[in-house]
């Protein structure tokens, strides 16, 4: 296994912003995507992602995150806690995330016991992201209409947290129905909670679901300040109106940062079909055989969702960002340093230009 690239004769512990504050920097989403025609083996790509998490953890970044799909060409990743499960045996500190699971492909007492586990195993890392799924090809692949997403996804957030009780519960639902059932071991955090459920989704009432249900809002569309801001007030008056504090809010953020020569030429064969297979599932090829926009996206599109550029020019981009939503209590900044058929060499680079050059100057003065 390759070692973490040198980091010796700088301070690593730069991933949180303000000591006290609430502004995090993770890294992810870590897909685990081989873009077609590569000389590259699914093993060598897990073995460098858990590289590239176990030198996240020595940079300073404090959290890390994967995403989840299925029945993809390029293989996106369809299991994300035994990939966690990874994360955590190799590391100590960093937090760790899905962003999202596909909620509701998964038995919940099943991810109850598989959650459970992997909190255990991290010593209370994990964070849950859950989503609804939305990609028709997935339902059909598992035997579930789209209709019931909604009512398997808020049924299983309330059969979670009754289950990490460790106590005997029985559950009756539209979805599911359980008598006396019990889930062993529970999660064991020192401070005696449980793991937290972030809620995603763009849809109105997926971020208002966010604030009713979750302990947090995971954001995954662009990082346009103002419709972030409409966001967290959308997912503040719903936890108010149930009668909850101020949730944790996470931002997903495509970025790329390189000082040598155009950032842009290196990291946009990767965004493209990162891209173009996302886009092409949204925009209907998602039949068997199809799954890519007809035509590719252009280049400006792939400019503004991915905003790549010098350490001077990427912290332009986010201080916005951390100027409007610095002062909650925990707000998550997940950076996207690494995209499908990068080479693990540049990416590692980008991660530690990224501690040295961008957290440093996003700092308040």
């Amino acid at each position: 296994m390759r070692p973490p690239l040198s980091v010796a004769g700088r301070e690593v512990a730069w991933g949180r912003l303000r000591g006290g504050m609430g502004v995090r920097v993770g890294i992810g989403l870590f897909t685990g995507q081989v873009l077609p025609g590569m000389e590259r083996s699914f093993t060598q790509e897990y073995r460098e992602t858990l590289d590239l998490v176990r030198l996240a953890e020595t940079l300073g970044f404090e959290s890390a995150w994967v995403s989840e799909h299925h029945g993809a060409g390029d293989g996106y990743l369809p299991s994300l806690l035994p990939i966690l499960s990874a994360f955590a045996a190799s590391t100590e500190r960093i937090l760790l995330g899905t962003g999202v699971m596909l909620t509701p492909f998964h038995h919940p007492l099943r991810l109850a016991e598989d959650a459970a586990t992997v909190d255990l195993l991290s010593g209370g890392r994990l964070i849950l992201g859950l989503g609804l799924g939305w990609r028709e090809e997935e339902f059909r692949m598992f035997g579930l209409p789209v209709r019931e997403r909604v009512a398997r996804t808020v049924e299983t957030v309330e059969i979670l947290r009754r289950a990490w009780t460790g106590e005997r519960f029985s559950f009756a639902g539209r979805m599911f129905s359980f008598d006396r059932v019990q889930v062993r071991p529970r999660p064991e955090r020192p401070d005696g909670a449980v793991v937290p459920i972030w809620l995603g989704g763009m849809a109105e009432g997926a971020v208002r679901r966010a604030g009713r249900l979750g302990d947090g809002y995971l954001r995954t569309r662009g990082g346009n300040v103002d419709s972030m801001r409409e966001d967290a007030a959308k997912v503040d008056a719903a936890a108010r109106e149930a009668g909850r504090g101020e949730l944790s809010f996470g931002q997903l953020q495509n970025v790329f940062v390189w000082q040598d020569g155009d950032a842009w030429e290196v990291v946009q064969e990767g965004a493209q079909h990162h891209l173009g297979v996302y886009g092409g599932w949204a925009a209907g090829g998602d039949t068997p055989g199809k799954g890519y926009l007809s035509e590719p996206p252009d280049d400006a599109t792939l400019r503004i969702v991915t905003p790549a550029g010098t350490p001077e020019e990427v912290v332009r981009r986010l201080r916005p960002m951390i100027e409007a939503f610095g002062s909650r209590h925990d707000f998550h900044l997940v950076v996207r340093l690494q995209y499908p058929g990068m080479a693990f060499e540049t990416s590692a680079r980008a991660m530690e230009l990224f501690a040295a050059k961008v957290i440093p100057a996003l700092r308040p003065s």
